[in-house]
């Protein structure tokens, strides 16, 4: 029987709901009143864009590195035990806690990489990033001086504990872009900002130029080609990004946009920074049928012979890009089943090899034999127009693509499979633009540049021990997690990461 049971629960609920929205409109004015502070209203047109659920892309799972710890069970009076509830709740906080330590600890570099104080920043930076969008959490910063004053707080509410994580969870890729910019700023970078946690938390991107080890910042959050491509405001930014890529074998996840496709000399073309955004499933090259139909009064043969096409964009300001341009010119000039189109930037002036780009082109005969020495008809060819050259800009993300660019379009027209197509652009790469004689060549001629430079870490094993380039991850993550927290899980998974072995002679290690 309900004796107002229901009557009674309803009522609480409605009492929860009412006592939550109350606490919601203090907690958002009280954030009003600290942004009006510093003077950073527009923090709050932020709230309301971050509302939509990020989904978690970042490839980190949430596995612990070890199960929480349960109290042996001992005699105690009845007046000391704990209520459960008490118990529940302090159990999935720290269950919260050592998700949020996992998480964090999973993106340190490796304590040997000179970048790894930097990465620690990095890391307090995404975390400022994540907090200062959500009034709640915002209003809580208030009482902590720094980032790790507020993760080592083991008092906080769970309901605190839980908001946190769900933010660091899910953290906007553009957001991790943001949080590296505003720790490689100067200290008295110019610009709006607020102060979180004792750091600065930026309005606008500085606009400096993105250094090629950042992108280890970048990856080691994300771990998904795709997602980082995303931030990347420039074709020169894909190229880099790639090409950071390649040379520490970091195995991103590679879901619409790809660095490797499935042909030989396909990483030649991605340290090379020649990146299609897709490579469509050719039909074969020619299809010859039988048709009974009546043309020119008897049945007849016909042969549809399909081009095949790369398109790819590459930076304006690349002197390798410009020559690589000039070289397939010249081939399409000794050899016409090459043609090409190109383009500088969006506004430039279309250049063709030959006039007619095609497609698709069709012959008929009255033998199959006969197929051969039949002329293409060219009522039934299909071109290629010049809005071909929009699928050379490179994408970014949700449909949006850079067009300054060289939009460089190469249609090969001959005998051989996509496979060798690709390997002939490989070479012209190697050959015509490198000078190198195969890939091992091509990564020391791109590698030892950004070697001595600073920005590519590499681990001299010794006078005769192979040059290894340094993991942009930490491959111990125990170790990472015990420089981070000053404790360790009582386990640890088999986090395998792979180590890039350079086989070209490098510059001397620094002294």
């Amino acid at each position: 029987m309900d004796f107002g049971h229901k009557t009674f629960w309803h009522f609480l609920v409605k009492q929860l709901h009412k006592i939550e929205g109350l606490l919601a409109d203090v907690e958002q004015r009280a954030c009003e009143l600290v942004l009006e502070a510093q003077n950073a209203l527009w923090v709050l047109e932020l709230h309301s864009e971050s509302a939509e659920p990020q989904d978690d892309c970042s490839g980190h799972d949430d596995g612990l590195l070890s199960a929480p710890r349960k109290p042996s069970p001992s005699p105690t009076d009845v007046a000391d035990v704990e209520d459960p509830l008490d118990v529940a709740l302090r159990e999935k906080c720290t269950l919260l806690w050592a998700k949020i330590k996992t998480r964090l600890a999973r993106y340190c570099a490796p304590a040997a990489s000179k970048w790894y104080q930097e990465r620690i920043r990095v890391i307090h930076a995404c975390v400022r990033r994540a907090i200062y969008t959500d009034a709640r959490l915002l209003v809580v910063a208030q009482n902590y001086a720094s980032v790790p004053a507020l993760l080592q707080d083991g008092a906080l509410d769970v309901r605190i504990v839980e908001k946190l994580w769900y933010v660091i969870r899910h953290l906007y890729v553009h957001e991790v872009r943001a949080a590296i910019d505003d720790v490689l700023r100067p200290k008295d970078g110019l610009g709006e900002y607020v102060t979180v946690l004792g750091g600065r938390i930026y309005k606008d991107l500085s606009g400096r130029a993105f250094p090629f080890h950042a992108w280890g910042h970048m990856t080691a959050l994300f771990m998904c080609y795709s997602c980082v491509r995303r931030v990347c405001k420039t074709v020169d930014e894909i190229v880099s990004l790639t090409r950071f890529v390649v040379l520490n074998m970091n195995g991103l996840s590679q879901s619409n946009l790809k660095y490797e496709i499935p042909y030989a000399g396909s990483k030649v073309l991605s340290l090379c920074g020649f990146l299609p955004n897709s490579i469509d499933a050719f039909p074969p090259r020619s299809v010859v049928s039988k048709c009974n139909c009546v043309y020119n009064g008897a049945p007849h043969w016909e042969e549809t012979r399909t081009s095949y096409v790369l398109c790819a964009g590459l930076p304006l300001a690349d002197t390798k890009a410009q020559a690589f341009v000039n070289a397939c010119l010249r081939a399409a000039a000794a050899d016409p089943a090459l043609m090409v189109l190109v383009r500088k930037g969006a506004a430039g002036r279309v250049i063709r090899s030959t006039p007619r780009v095609w497609a698709e082109r069709m012959r008929t005969a009255d033998t199959r034999a006969g197929l051969r020495a039949a002329e293409w008809d060219p009522a039934r060819t299909v071109c290629y127009q010049d809005s071909v050259l929009e699928e050379a800009c490179p994408q970014v993300g949700d449909g949006a693509a850079l067009e300054e660019c060289f939009q460089i379009v190469l249609v090969d027209g001959g005998e051989g499979s996509m496979a060798e197509f690709v390997e002939r652009v490989s070479r012209i790469w190697l050959e015509k633009v490198y000078g190198a004689r195969d890939a091992v060549e091509l990564v020391g001629e791109i590698a030892v540049p950004i070697v001595r430079s600073g920005e590519l870490e590499i681990d001299y094993r010794g006078k005769r021990g192979p040059a290894i380039i340094v993991p942009n991850l930490e491959t111990d993550v125990l170790s990472a997690y015990k420089r981070l927290w000053g404790s360790a899980p009582a386990e640890l998974p088999d986090d395998d990461i792979t180590e890039r072995i350079i086989t070209r002679p490098l510059p001397g290690a620094k002294k």
